[in-house]
C-alpha cells in the first residue's frame, strides 16, 4: 500500500502513524512543532479506561450562570468570543439534554476508553510501556457529603456500563492520600485508572518508534488543504512546500477545523481552552491523581513535576492567556493539599482540548472525499482515546472490519 500522510504530530497522529506501520504502511507526518508540544504536552496526562461519562449531562445548564459569574469556576467565556462561540455551547448544551443521549455517548466512549492500556502496551512495547503507563489508580473526592443529581446520574452511567469504583469516606481516604485536607467529605477510587509519567514523554517515545521503523517527519506549518479538481489526490501547502498526495489522514487536533476549510467540509467543532500550573516534585508527596470533583481539576504525579491541571475557557485560539487562572489554580490546590510547597512553581501553561458538542471524537471518512480519514476532537480524553482511535483509523486505512461499532464517531452525524 503506498504512503500515507498524517496531519498533527500530537498523541492521536502519532499513535496513529505507528498503528498504520505495524500494518505495513509507510508514513509521513507533517507539523510545525516538534513532536508532543501542542496539547499533547501539558494535559492533566490521564488514562482513564474507566472514563465513560460526558461532559454534558441533564441539569448542567443550571449549573453554567454560577460557573460563570465565579472568578474560581470551571467554566469562562471570553465576551469578544462569545457570538463565535454561541451556535457550539448550544449544540453543547442541546447534546446533554436528556438521559437517553447521554447513555448512548457513555457506551461510544466506553468502548473508545476501555482497552487504552492494552493498546499502549502494543503501540510501544514492554520497554516504553513499563517507564510510562502508570496504573495506579485515581481518586475522585468531593467536599459535599450528598450526591447532585449529575453524581447520581453518572453513577448510574458507570453501572450500566460495567465501571465499578471503590467508595470511600473518612480515614480511609487520609491513608490513601496522606495530604489532603479535611474538608474533603467522601471519594470514590477508580481502581483500573491512572496516568503517564509525561505526556510529552509518551509522544516522544511513539516518536522514536516512528522513525525508528523509517517513518518521515515535516517538520511545516500546514497552511491549507485542497482536493485536486482532476483526480483523487490532495494538494498540501505547506510554509515551505507544495504537495501532492492520495491518501491523508487529518489528526490535527484544535486546528482541524481551519483545515478542513480548503476541503469544504464544516462541522461544530470549538476550542476549549485548559491551563496547568506546574511544580517541583518534591512540593507535595502524591502516589496516585487527584481529581476534585467539584471545582473539576486535578492534580497529577509526573516523573518530573507535580501538575495541577483545569478549566474550561472557550476563547478560540488566538485570545491571549488569562494570567489570572494561575493564581486560581494554585489557590485550589493549596486548599486541597494544604502542606503543598507552592514555592516550588515551575511554569504555567495554556492548551487547546479540540472539542465535539457531544464529547465524542470524529473518526470517519466522506465518500465525496476518498482516501482521506478524519481523527480529531477528543475534547477531554486525548490522551485514554487515542491509542483505540489509531486501531480504528489503521482498520479504515487498510480496509479492516472494525471490532466496535463506529457509527457514533461518524463525521455525518452532525
Amino acid at each position: 500500500m503506498e504512503k500515507i500522510t498524517v496531519i498533527g504530530a500530537g498523541i492521536v497522529g502519532m499513535c496513529t502513524a505507528v498503528a498504520l506501520q505495524q500494518r505495513g504502511i509507510a508514513v509521513q507526518v507533517i507539523d510545525e512543532r516538534e513532536p508532543g508540544t501542542g496539547t499533547s504536552f501539558g494535559n492533566a496526562g490521564l488514562v482513564s479506561v474507566d472514563s465513560c461519562v460526558p461532559i454534558a449531562l441533564p441539569g448542567m445548564i443550571k449549573k453554567v450562570p454560577r460557573w460563570l459569574t465565579d472568578p474560581r469556576g470551571p467554566l469562562s467565556v471570553k465576551p469578544a468570543y462569545f457570538p463565535y462561540a454561541l451556535p457550539w455551547l448550544i449544540k453543547w448544551l442541546k447534546s446533554g439534554a436528556n438521559e437517553q443521549r447521554a447513555f448512548e455517548k457513555s457506551h461510544a466512549l466506553r468502548q473508545l476508553h476501555k482497552d487504552a492500556v492494552s493498546k499502549y502496551s502494543e503501540l510501544l512495547g514492554s520497554e516504553y510501556f513499563a517507564e510510562i503507563i502508570k496504573v495506579t489508580g485515581q481518586l475522585y473526592l468531593w467536599e459535599n457529603t450528598e450526591k447532585s443529581r449529575m453524581d447520581l446520574l453518572s453513577d448510574r452511567i458507570r453501572k450500566q456500563n460495567g465501571v465499578v469504583a471503590r467508595e470511600l469516606a473518612g480515614n480511609d481516604i487520609f491513608d490513601l492520600v496522606p495530604g489532603l485536607s479535611r474538608s474533603v467529605k467522601r471519594a470514590e477510587l477508580y481502581e483500573k485508572n491512572g496516568y503517564v509519567a509525561s505526556p510529552y514523554l509518551l509522544v516522544q517515545r511513539l516518536f522514536k518508534i516512528f522513525t525508528d521503523n523509517g517513518g518521515q517527519f515535516v517538520r511545516q506549518k500546514v497552511m491549507g488543504v485542497t482536493r485536486l479538481a482532476d483526480s483523487n489526490a490532495y494538494r498540501i501547502l505547506t510554509t515551505s512546500d507544495d504537495m501532492t498526495i492520495r491518501r491523508l489522514v487529518i489528526c490535527s487536533g484544535a486546528w482541524s477545523k481551519k483545515v478542513l476549510k480548503g476541503l469544504g467540509v464544516s462541522i461544530p467543532f470549538d476550542t476549549e481552552r485548559g491551563y496547568h500550573v506546574s511544580f517541583d516534585r518534591n512540593a507535595l508527596d502524591l502516589k496516585i491523581p487527584v481529581l476534585h470533583k467539584e471545582r473539576a481539576f486535578g492534580v497529577t504525579p509526573m516523573v518530573d513535576s507535580i501538575r495541577v491541571a483545569g478549566f474550561v475557557e472557550i476563547a478560540g485560539l488566538d485570545a491571549l492567556p488569562d494570567m489570572k487562572k494561575e493564581q486560581v489554580l494554585i489557590g485550589l490546590v493549596k486548599h486541597l493539599f494544604p502542606s503543598m510547597d507552592i514555592s516550588l512553581k515551575k511554569n504555567f501553561w495554556l492548551g487547546f482540548r479540540p472539542s465535539t458538542p457531544d464529547s465524542l471524537p470524529i473518526l470517519s471518512q466522506l465518500d465525496t472525499l476518498p482516501n482521506l480519514y478524519f481523527g480529531f476532537g477528543h475534547g477531554h480524553t486525548g490522551i485514554t482515546g487515542a491509542p483505540m482511535s489509531a486501531e480504528i483509523l489503521a482498520n479504515m486505512v487498510t480496509g479492516t472490519p472494525n471490532t466496535i461499532d463506529v457509527q457514533p464517531y461518524d463525521i455525518k452525524r452532525f
